[in-house]
């Protein structure tokens, strides 16, 4: 099993690690909440997400390590931010074979701009959808942005 998690594609496993740790860190709440209260409820609701996080993880796992993704690389052409807090919410990529597609942010990029390469990590079964006559991709798996800072 190790052997299969260190052939899988470092973005990926990150996110593997990234759910794992929230399952681990919502058990520790579980067991404070535990030796505080014995609320039957708060327990469910812990064990109900450690459960997601944990399973999550291996079906991602899984998945990476059959080969059920596709990687779109590609440098970033534009960067549409919110209006409040100018966080990143859409950035358009020109592909390297020349084609224009936008994908939705899911995760907090930190001062992406144009110019800087964009790889994502996307499920093979996932929809495209079409915006104003270009892709349209709203989850992935990953993203992995070369020259900027990634947060959380």
């Amino acid at each position: 099993m190790r052997k299969a998690f260190r052939q899988i594609p470092e973005p990926l496993q990150r996110q593997i690690l990234y759910r794992l740790g929230w399952g681990a860190a919502v058990l520790l709440l579980t067991i404070v909440l535990l030796s505080y209260t014995a609320e039957l409820y708060s327990v469910l609701f812990c064990t109900a997400v450690i459960i997601f996080c944990v399973v999550s993880a291996f079906m991602l796992f899984r998945r990476a390590v059959i080969g059920d993704y596709v990687v779109i690389s590609g440098i970033c052409s534009e960067v549409a931010v919110t209006p409040v807090k100018k966080r990143t919410k859409m950035i358009t990529l020109r592909t390297e074979d020349g084609r224009t597609l936008k994908v939705m942010i899911k995760q907090r990029l930190k001062k992406a701009k144009p110019g800087d390469m964009i790889i994502l990590y996307v499920a093979t079964e996932m929809p495209i959808h079409e915006s104003d006559g270009e892709p349209l991709i709203y989850s992935y798996l990953t993203l992995e942005a070369k020259g900027v800072e990634k947060i959380g």
